[in-house]
C-alpha cells in the first residue's frame, strides 16, 4: 500500500511495489561478439563447482549410470532460466531483485532474506577447496586434516578480501578468475579422459546412458536409493548448473558487461585502485521504433548465444568427470565403499589424475579441485555485495545518499568475517549441502514468478511494450523447468519429511 506523506506519496516498503519510473535513453548498438563474451563463460566457471566437483561423482559412484540420464535434461533446463534474468537486465538496466521489488515487496524481501540465508554458509566452498591444499602440502605440519583444511580455508578468504578490494573493476575480478578457472577444470579433465585407458573400457556403457531416460525410465530415484542421500540428490539437481541463488548473479554479470540498457549503468568499481561510475536507484529503457525493434533481437540472440555456451560448457564438464568417476572411482566404491567425505572431500578424486601420473598426478587435481571451489565462493562474494546493495537501492532516500559501491564493499568485508567464521564451525560438505537445499527453493519460486515479471508485468511497465516480451516458445520450455522443478522439490520434501 501507499501513504500521502506532506502531500506526497511515499511508497511501501512492505506491501507495495518498487514503482519508480524508469528513464527514457536510447538502446545502445550491439557492438559485436567479440567485445560482448564473458557472462556466459563466468556462469560456468561458477557451476563448476560442488555439483560437478563433489556431488555428481558421488551419485555415479554409488549409483553407476541410473543419473547419467538425467544429465542433459537437468543442464538444459537452467538455460531458460539464465534467458530470463538476462532479459529483465537487459531491457532495464536494473539487477533482478530490482525486478523481483516491481512485482511486490513481499516477494522482493522474501528472495532477498533467502539469498542471505545461502550467502551464510557459501564458506563452505572455501573450506571444500582447502581440503585439496591441506592434502597436497600437508601443511601446517603435524595438524590433523581437519586442522589443516581450516588454516588453508582461512587463508584463501584473507586473499580473496585483499584481491576485491584492490581490483580496480568487481566484475573484471569475478571474469578473470572464473574463465581461468573454467578453462583449467575443462581442460585438466579433458586431458584425463583423452588419456585414460580405464576411460576407453567403460566408454561403450558410459556415452548410451547419457540418452535421457536411457538408464532410468522416467524414474526420478533407483531402487536401491538410500533416503540419506536426499540433500544431496536434490543438489545435485540445484547444481547441474549455477543453481538457485547462483543463477541470479549472471544478473548482474551481464550489467556489468555493459548489455543493451545496461550500458547506461556503472559499474561497482574499487574504493582504492577505481574510479567510481554512477550506478543510479533506478533502471533505464528505450522507446519502441522499428529501429529499436531490430537492435533488441542482436542484443537476444547475442545472449541466446552466450547462454547456450556457458551451460554446454557445464555440462561437458560434468560429462567429464562422471566419466573419470565411473571409470575409475566406481570399482573403487564397489570395492571399499569410499566416498567423497568430511574434510577430505576432494580427497577422494585424486584418482582421476593419480592413476596415470601417481602422485604428481594427484598434486595436479588438487589444484584444479581448489579452482572448481574457490571461484565459487569468489563469485559468490561478489554476489552478497550486489544482491544488498541492489536491495537496498530500492528504498527511498538510500541511492541518493550512499553511494553503491560503498555498501558494496562494506557487504563483501561482512561477508569475509562470516566466512571465516563458519569455516570452523561445520565439515565443508555440510555447509555446501545447506546452500544447495536452499538455491533449489529459490529457484522453484522465481521461476513460477518470471511467468508474471517478465510475460506480463515488464511488457506493462517498460516503454517498449511488448518488444521485450519472451517468445511462446521461452514459454513453453520454462513451464517444463518450473513443473520439473517443483516435482523435485515436492519428491525431497516427502522422501526427508
Amino acid at each position: 500500500m501507499a501513504t500521502k506523506v506532506m502531500g506526497m506519496e511515499k511508497e511501501s516498503l512492505i506491501l507495495g511495489r518498487f514503482k519508480k519510473p524508469f528513464d527514457i535513453k536510447e538502446l545502445p548498438k550491439f557492438p559485436g561478439y567479440a567485445a560482448m563474451i564473458g557472462p556466459g563463460i563466468v556462469w560456468a566457471g561458477l557451476s563448476q563447482g560442488s555439483g560437478e566437483l563433489i556431488w555428481w561423482p558421488y551419485m555415479v559412484a554409488k549409483y553407476g549410470v541410473f543419473f547419467l540420464s538425467w544429465l542433459i535434461f537437468y543442464a538444459s533446463l537452467q538455460y531458460w532460466i539464465n534467458l530470463e534474468i538476462a532479459r529483465y537486465t537487459m531491457a532495464t538496466g536494473e539487477g533482478i531483485f530490482e525486478g523481483f521489488h516491481r512485482v511486490h515487496r513481499i516477494y522482493g524481501w522474501a528472495m532477498f532474506i533467502m539469498s542471505m540465508i545461502v550467502m551464510l554458509w557459501v564458506g563452505g566452498y572455501v573450506s571444500s577447496g582447502a581440503t585439496a591444499l591441506a592434502a597436497l602440502t600437508k601443511f601446517p605440519a603435524g595438524w590433523d586434516a581437519a586442522g589443516q583444511t581450516r588454516f588453508w580455508a582461512e587463508v584463501a578468504i584473507i586473499v580473496i578480501w585483499i584481491i576485491f578490494i584492490l581490483g580496480p573493476v568487481a566484475y573484471k575480478v569475478v571474469e578473470y578468475v572464473e574463465i581461468l578457472a573454467a578453462f583449467i577444470s575443462f581442460g585438466g579433465m579433458l586431458i584425463a579422459v583423452l588419456l585414460s585407458p580405464a576411460v576407453a573400457k567403460v566408454a561403450g556403457e558410459y556415452f548410451p546412458a547419457l540418452i535421457p531416460w536411457y538408464a532410468s525410465g522416467f524414474n526420478m530415484l533407483p531402487q536401491n536409493f538410500d533416503a540419506k542421500d536426499m540433500n544431496i540428490f536434490i543438489t545435485l539437481i540445484a547444481y547441474t548448473g549455477a543453481g538457485g541463488f547462483w543463477n541470479l548473479l549472471y544478473s548482474y554479470w551481464v550489467r556489468d558487461k555493459n548489455a543493451a540498457m545496461a550500458a547506461h549503468i556503472g559499474r561497482v568499481t574499487s574504493p582504492i585502485t577505481g574510479e567510481p561510475e554512477p550506478i543510479p536507484g533506478v533502471g533505464v529503457a528505450f522507446t519502441a521504433s522499428p529501429e529499436a525493434h531490430e537492435e533488441w533481437k542482436k542484443w537476444m540472440t547475442w545472449q541466446w548465444i552466450e547462454n547456450l555456451i556457458g551451460v554446454v560448457m557445464n555440462t561437458l564438464t560434468i560429462v567429464l568427470t562422471t566419466l573419470l568417476t565411473y571409470a575409475i572411482l566406481r570399482p573403487e566404491y564397489l570395492a571399499t565403499g569410499k566416498l567423497p567425505s568430511g574434510f577430505k572431500l576432494v580427497v577422494y578424486q585424486a584418482e582421476w589424475f593419480g592413476h596415470l601420473w601417481g602422485d604428481v598426478g594427484r598434486g595436479i587435481l588438487y589444484i584444479v579441485g581448489f579452482f572448481f571451489l574457490v571461484d565459487a565462493y569468489i563469485t559468490a562474494l561478489d554476489g552478497a555485495g550486489r544482491t544488498v546493495a541492489s536491495n537496498l537501492y530500492t528504498v527511498p532516500g538510500i541511492p541518493e545518499r550512499v553511494e553503491y559501491r560503498k555498501i558494496y564493499y562494506w557487504v563483501v568485508t561482512i561477508f569475509t568475517v562470516i566466512g571465516m567464521i563458519t569455516v570452523l564451525l561445520e565439515q565443508p560438505g555440510v555447509l555446501v549441502l545447506l546452500t544447495g537445499v536452499t538455491n533449489m527453493l529459490i529457484m522453484v519460486i522465481f521461476t513460477w514468478v518470471f511467468f508474471y515479471q517478465n510475460f506480463v508485468l515488464l511488457p506493462k511497465i517498460h516503454p517498449a511494450g511488448k518488444i521485450v516480451r519472451p517468445s511462446w516458445i521461452v514459454l513453453i520450455f520454462l513451464l517444463i523447468s518450473a513443473i520439473f522443478f517443483t516435482y523435485s522439490f515436492a519428491l525431497y520434501l516427502d522422501v526427508t519429511f
